[in-house]
């Protein structure tokens, strides 16, 4: 009996030592699930999730001297995404943008990046395009907008030349001339002494003919080409009109032939919207962001694209959903962070379950 008693002690010894091993290892990679009424809540609590129990990992941005950012993937619900503007002595304030307009602010009055950024005509950045002429009149500047990604989309543009350029070859005859989807959809017809391919416009060729001597070409630089632009929220707003269940109303950023190779390409990757209970939803995917200076002028903007859809469906708003596979903050700014924490602790404005992360 003590044999087995000893046995038994050793066995919980050895699965307690290495249960606490494979949990640590599981929790490498943070995942976090923040659900919160509005933006200035949402922020606060992702803020104190992720620099208090976030994974310490380095950024390419970083300086010698830096210590390693804080890093989560995080799934934020704002679940009414227009309450709550910032008020200051109880009283809602307006910023007004260096272009005239002003706007109601949802997020925290603490975050001056917020601020600056609503100044400097963010809004009018993402709404209108107002930056968007800085794609090909700055040779610095604006390396893409979230406008012109989002209605304006095209797979390239003349200025990914700057950084891999392609060349479009003509497709092969003979693999056109046995392509069953192209005989089913009746743009192959067979004449008593030739194959014809029925492109759009009128344009035919014939496949028992060299295509490239037909056309006059063989290869085309591919930044060469005026893709056609998609606006995607039109599209969006017309699918939803037509099916409000939809699981296909999204518009996408993300250029597969140029932003791998891009220094800095677009955070922002997917937007998806759907109506449920007749409200519109909304939930956006981004592979990077910075949580301290960029997450609330992101939000302001988002959300103001979900009001635009809303109201073109003649329906209310619903939550936002917010999903960055990588939120961090930059350890330079640590001490920022830790000052905006304390200021609202000492206010009793910070979220209860961050207040208790705080050290003492």
């Amino acid at each position: 009996m003590v044999f087995i008693n000893i046995l038994t002690n050793k066995l919980l010894v050895f699965l307690k030592f290495y249960s606490n091993k494979i949990i640590g290892v599981c929790l490498m990679a943070k995942v976090f699930f923040i659900s919160e009424n509005n933006v200035k809540d949402a922020w606060l609590s992702a803020i104190g999730q992720v620099f208090y129990k976030g994974d310490n990992i380095k950024t390419e941005y970083d300086k010698p001297e830096d210590p390693p950012s804080k890093d989560a993937t995080v799934l934020i619900e704002i679940k009414n995404p227009m309450s709550k503007p910032i008020e200051r002595k109880g009283r809602v304030i307006n910023i007004t943008s260096k272009f005239g307009n002003s706007y109601e602010i949802y997020g925290c009055l603490a975050d001056t990046y917020l601020m600056g950024s609503i100044q400097s005509g963010y809004i009018e950045e993402i709404l209108e395009g107002i930056n968007d002429h800085f794609l090909w009149e700055s040779g610095v500047s604006f390396p893409y907008s979230y406008h012109d990604r989002i209605f304006n989309y095209v797979p390239y543009s003349i200025e990914d030349t700057i950084h891999k350029t392609y060349n479009v070859e003509l497709v092969d005859k003979d693999f056109v001339r046995e392509h069953q989807k192209l005989k089913k959809a009746g743009k192959i017809k067979e004449t008593d002494d030739s194959t014809i391919w029925q492109l759009e416009n009128g344009v035919e060729l014939d496949l028992d003919k060299n295509i490239s001597e037909q056309l006059g070409i063989t290869k085309i630089p591919l930044g060469a080409l005026h893709f056609p632009k998609m606006e995607q929220m039109n599209y969006i707003i017309n699918k939803l009109k037509d099916k409000p269940y939809s699981r296909r109303a999204q518009a996408i950023t993300w250029r597969p032939y140029i932003d791998p190779f891009h220094e800095d390409p677009p955070c922002l990757q997917r937007i998806w919207m759907r109506v449920k209970n007749n409200q519109l939803i909304m939930q956006t995917t981004w592979r990077s962001r910075d949580l301290l200076r960029a997450f609330e002028p992101n939000v302001n903007g988002m959300i103001r694209i979900q009001k635009m859809v809303a109201d073109a469906l003649g329906i209310e708003m619903g939550s936002y959903v917010d999903f960055s596979n990588s939120l961090h903050i930059y350890g330079n700014t640590f001490r920022e962070v830790e000052d905006i924490l304390t200021r609202m602790k000492n206010k009793g404005e910070l979220p209860k379950q961050i207040e208790e992360l705080m050290p003492v």
